[in-house]
């Protein structure tokens, strides 16, 4: 089964042709996509722009000096509570279907669990290093990456603070993107480097759920399962 095209613009198919396109099209086609370096879809026609994913990681604990806890945050539900200082951590694998050489974004997923909490933030912090896979490279000095978020007075309410975590060529405080690529290895501590929340009658600890990536996507897996990756 095969589409047909027409090369020149606006020149139109057949009859026939168009019946044997959506024929084929209901009954499945084999799509053949550029398997070259940062080709892919698209979102938007007016606009095009590759679209953004999620890199979900799971917060890690181990009972160590200066780690968060677990803690009830509701009903019998617990969560990962962190006073000042504290720390937990993060892995990352760079999927097959990231864009490459474009900065990706890290944030945290957080909220509190204080019926009367007044305002104030919370400052956290990522330390995070980077290697590519397949022995092409060395984990390189840790980055520490802050971002600050006033909080909502609003019992249980879900924040997302998030910020820029790599750019082109790399910097005191940002991972390189020209060195991301597909099964690279990113590992990370967050930990609360300030507790500025204010409130009536406790002290305020909050509580993070997540912390993730947003990447942008080609939408496709790569041709090849080690490096050339695309060729």
């Amino acid at each position: 089964m095969t589409i047909v095209t027409r090369a020149g613009k606006g020149s139109e198919l057949t009859h026939a042709e168009m019946d044997t396109n959506f024929t084929d099209l209901r009954d499945g086609v084999d799509m053949l996509l550029p398997n070259a370096k940062g080709k892919g879809m698209k979102i938007d026609p007016i606009t095009p722009d590759f679209g953004w994913h999620d890199n979900v990681g799971e917060l890690k604990v181990y009972g160590d000096a200066g780690d968060a806890t677990r803690q009830v945050y509701r009903g019998g539900i617990k969560a990962i509570q962190f006073d000042l200082s504290d720390s937990a951590y993060v892995d990352f694998h760079i999927p097959h279907d990231y864009v490459p050489n474009t900065p990706i974004f890290i944030h945290v997923h957080w909220s509190h669990n204080s019926a009367t909490l007044t305002g104030g933030s919370c400052t956290w912090v990522f330390e995070a290093m980077y290697a590519k896979g397949h022995n092409q490279g060395a984990f390189g000095a840790p980055v520490l990456i802050s971002v600050v978020q006033n909080a909502s007075t609003i019992q249980y309410q879900h924040m997302i603070a998030e910020t820029l975590v790599s750019t082109s060529g790399g910097s005191a405080v940002l991972l390189d993107t020209d060195l991301l690529e597909p099964d690279g290895a990113m590992q990370c501590r967050v930990y609360l480097d300030s507790n500025d929340l204010t409130d009536s009658v406790i002290v305020p600890k909050p509580f993070a759920h997540f912390v993730d990536l947003h990447y942008q996507s080609t939408g496709q897996a790569t041709k090849n399962r080690t490096p050339d990756f695309w060729v």
